[in-house]
């Protein structure tokens, strides 16, 4: 796995790191349960940054082992930040908020160790944008306060995501892996 910085400063990646960028700003305007309107037009920011930076990087081929790794690592640390200040605002369950974070880290403590194994970084695949997706409509519904069937319906079909991403994400790994 070759990283330059050349590889590093193409506009899809800097999208993924002005989404890491963010992250801190949101937990502290969802924690404190303040301005509302700015929380959606950033969490709207992010996901049309994540929509954007893919495609960006694939017309321009520009597609880089950095945003590989930048790109699923910027929805993970603002996907935390939100769900961390929903916590402590008491706006989302914490079993929730364990099953989402450890997901996360189950990916990218594997992705290291696979990527130092291996020297390939595995790319996200739309099963995984699915799941962030059903991830960030729990978060809207949750902090919204939408009726509790909608925000029940989202926490299942999420979690039943979840489980399918992980899955998903193993058997390409070890199939990657017996390739190799």
């Amino acid at each position: 796995m070759q990283l330059s910085i050349s590889g590093l400063l193409t506009a899809s990646n800097l999208l993924s790191i002005a989404r890491m960028m963010v992250a801190p700003y949101m937990y502290m305007l969802i924690s404190a349960n303040e301005q509302k309107d700015i929380v959606y037009i950033i969490a709207l920011f992010a996901y049309i940054s994540d929509l954007l930076d893919g495609y960006l990087a694939r017309v321009r081929n520009e597609v880089t082992e950095w945003g590989k790794i930048l790109d699923p690592l910027a929805d993970k640390i603002f996907i935390a930040a939100i769900c961390l200040g929903m916590l402590w605002s008491g706006q989302l369950s914490i079993w929730y908020i364990a099953v989402v974070l450890g997901r996360d880290l189950l990916i990218v403590i594997a992705g290291i160790f696979f990527a130092n194994t291996s020297n390939y970084v595995l790319p996200s695949t739309y099963v995984g944008k699915a799941t962030v997706l059903t991830i960030g409509l729990v978060l809207v519904f949750a902090f919204a306060d939408v009726n509790d069937m909608y925000l029940h319906t989202s926490y299942v079909i999420s979690s039943g995501m979840i489980l399918y991403s992980l899955i998903h994400y193993g058997l390409r790994m070890f199939k990657t892996m017996k390739v190799s």
